[in-house]
């Protein structure tokens, strides 16, 4: 099974401005409370590319550390994939995008979204997470708007 959630604000910013701030994730942390500490971030590259090390927290699970892949396509739209080979694998596989769309006066319509895909009995986590998720989500892209 996966849980997904999904919310839509619109941000007193440009596109820029906001995947901008979404790539300083000790930055963003002040509107994720999801994001315990960041270890290291790299990049994006030339091609939009790059990674973070994080300890991230879920509701009823401990903090653990993380490494995150991201893509980066200027400036419309983030992408962090959970990476490959990483202990949080044998949990569950993520995917988180942040995406903005320019409105004629220059500020962004953002929509944000995560999918998690438990495996094993940590499916047994699922039934807890999805509601609590879409809350957390809503609540973050609150707090993103009011910070611009």
């Amino acid at each position: 099974m996966t849980i997904t959630a999904q919310a839509a604000a619109s941000v007193g910013a440009s596109p820029k401005d906001v995947l901008e701030f979404a790539l300083d994730l000790d930055q963003y942390r002040q509107v994720d409370p999801k994001i315990q500490r960041v270890r290291s971030v790299a990049g994006p590259d030339d091609e939009g590319r790059g990674s973070v090390r994080i300890w991230g927290k879920l509701k009823g699970l401990p903090p653990a550390p993380d490494r995150q892949d991201f893509a980066l396509e200027r400036w419309t739209k983030l992408t962090f994939t959970g990476a490959p080979r990483q202990p949080a694998r044998l949990v569950f596989d993520f995917t988180g995008i942040i995406a903005c769309q320019e409105r004629p006066d220059g500020s962004a319509e953002v929509t944000h979204s995560y999918e998690f895909r438990f495996k094993g009995l940590f499916r047994l986590a699922e039934r807890n997470l999805g509601k609590w998720l879409q809350g957390q989500i809503e609540e973050e892209l609150e707090a993103l708007a009011e910070r611009f």
